[in-house]
C-alpha cells in the first residue's frame, strides 16, 4: 500500500515532468513546496489550487466571491421548484405562503446579484 508521502512526491516528480515550475513558496496548510502550472500555483500534496491574496481584506472576501455563484445557482433551482408548486397548487392560504416564500428567494437572488458587482 502506498503512503500519502510517496503519492505525493509521485505528483511532484509529475507536475515537473510535464513542464510546471516549483516555486520558493510553501502551502499555507501543509508546507509542501507549490508549483506553477500554467497560470495557476498548486499544491500536489492537497491536490488544491493556490491563491494569492493581495490584502488581508482580499483573503476575507474571497471565500464568499467564490461562493456567489453556487448561491446562485441554488436560488435559482429553488425558484424553479417553487414553480412548479405553483404552478399545482389550488388552496388560495397555501398559495399566499408560497408566494412569499418565492419574494423571499428573489429578494435573496437579488441582494446576492448586487453583491457579486
Amino acid at each position: 500500500m502506498e503512503d500519502k508521502d510517496d503519492s505525493s512526491v509521485r505528483k511532484m516528480a509529475e507536475l515537473l515532468r510535464q513542464g510546471a515550475t516549483m516555486l520558493a513558496d510553501a502551502c499555507p496548510q501543509c508546507g509542501s513546496p507549490l508549483f506553477k502550472v500554467k497560470d495557476d500555483v498548486y499544491c500536489a500534496k492537497c491536490d488544491r489550487r493556490i491563491v494569492y491574496a493581495e490584502s488581508d481584506e482580499e483573503v476575507e472576501s474571497h471565500p464568499v466571491k467564490t461562493l456567489i455563484p453556487e448561491l446562485r445557482e441554488t436560488l435559482i433551482t429553488k425558484l424553479k421548484e417553487l414553480t412548479e408548486v405553483v404552478d399545482a397548487e389550488t388552496d388560495t392560504d397555501s398559495l399566499t405562503k408560497l408566494a412569499n416564500l418565492m419574494v423571499l428567494l428573489l429578494q435573496a437572488l437579488h441582494k446576492l446579484e448586487n453583491m457579486g458587482t
